[in-house]
């Protein structure tokens, strides 16, 4: 058979042993990657890719040392599943600690961890242990506002509010059907269904996220959906507001298709990680359409992405729908994973006369789903 491969796509870096799944990048070309606690006990949770593209532990000390076999105590101060990094306009770096192993839900490990990269130390960690997680709950990804950070659990299907100055959190639409795996999604990826280890469908909740460039909408999506959902974040941050009142606010919002991985460009276009076909689309902030941008087999369940300041978006492959637990309780991750770029026609903020990528209309879309 025949492999797609289209040399649009430009390797970067390899991890031999360690999977990652969310890539985050600053203005002055670092480059960190957040690496779960999927395939064993073993991963440095949080790393920086270095020049010699090389992994680094990051930040280093006790935060990287987390060991469920061997050392495992003191959850609250050291990373114990991170699955997702985010860096923001203020050289600082988002660490998001799932709080969760397997199905188990680890006592006061979720938490959100604020490290400042002007000196390369931890400024905050923001627990989420008052809202006394039920078993199940696992933070998942984050965006951050201007005094507000947004975070998708998708262990149960919530989504979670972190007020950045006083510390309080909240968990909001956790009976709301937009944050659930919708019944009876089928995910096919590499000709094979996504199955967890009982050969059942695989079910995940509230995972994908993106806050618009003025910060007034929030974006979210189960992984699996086909459809974003959008609400105000003044709605979101309006304590007053009872839950259904919230839930009545939220709007059924631009197509999507079963994806890995999302990020937003500094326009408010979305770029979406296509597992099923192998892709990646460019989504209109104007009127939700899609753009081809490439399609590759080396596109294996593409996760959270990011765009470089000199207009290339990052892609790391995390192989997902090869793990047992995606896979009917069959390994096939084929080491190393590898991450990619592929130039774009959007970049970050103050990077201008960037070449814009010719890409391929919504039409074409029609004619690849055709084939």
């Amino acid at each position: 058979m025949s492999v797609v491969a289209d040399d649009r796509l430009i390797e970067v870096a390899q991890s031999a042993d360690y999977q990652w799944n969310g890539v985050a990048l600053t203005n002055n070309n670092r480059m960190f990657v957040s690496l779960p606690r999927l395939l064993g006990d073993v991963t440095h949770s949080v790393a920086e890719i270095l020049s010699n593209k090389t992994l680094s532990p990051f930040p280093g000390g006790q935060w990287n040392t987390y060991n469920p076999a061997t050392s495992s105590e003191n959850v609250e101060n050291r990373f114990v599943n991170v699955n997702a990094v985010l860096t923001d306009s203020h050289n600082n770096l988002w660490v998001v600690d799932s709080g969760m192993i397997g199905n188990r839900t680890i006592v006061n490990a979720a938490k959100l961890v604020k490290i400042n990269l002007q000196n390369n130390t931890v400024e905050r960690v923001y627990s989420v242990l008052s809202l006394n997680p039920p078993q199940g709950f696992a933070l998942n990804d984050v965006r951050i506002g201007s005094h507000y950070a947004f975070l998708t659990e998708s262990g149960l299907g919530s989504v979670v509010i972190i007020n950045l100055q006083t510390g309080q959190v909240r968990r909001v639409l956790e009976n709301h059907p937009s944050t659930k795996f919708a019944d009876p999604t089928v995910v096919r990826m590499e000709g094979r269904p996504i199955l967890d280890e009982k050969g059942q469908p695989k079910k995940m909740h509230n995972n994908q996220l993106e806050l618009t460039p003025d910060g007034k909408t929030l974006f979210y999506k189960p992984p699996f959906g086909y459809n974003w959902f959008q609400v105000s974040t003044s709605d979101l941050t309006n304590e007053t507001m009872t839950e259904s009142e919230l839930g009545n606010k939220v709007l059924t919002s631009w197509k999507a298709m079963p994806t890995g991985g999302t990020t937003m460009d500094d326009k408010g276009n979305i770029y979406l990680m296509d597992i099923e076909r192998q892709t990646v689309w460019q989504q209109s902030s104007v009127d939700g359409s899609w753009t081809l941008l490439i399609h590759d087999d080396r596109i294996t369940w593409g996760d959270a992405s990011d765009v470089s300041t000199d207009g290339f978006l990052y892609i790391p492959m995390s192989q997902i729908n090869r793990l047992p637990g995606s896979n009917n309780g069959t390994n096939q991750i084929k080491k190393p994973f590898h991450m990619y770029k592929i130039k774009i026609n959007s970049v970050s903020s103050g990077t201008t006369n960037v070449p814009v990528l010719i890409l391929l209309s919504i039409s074409s879309f029609i004619i690849f789903l055709m084939q």
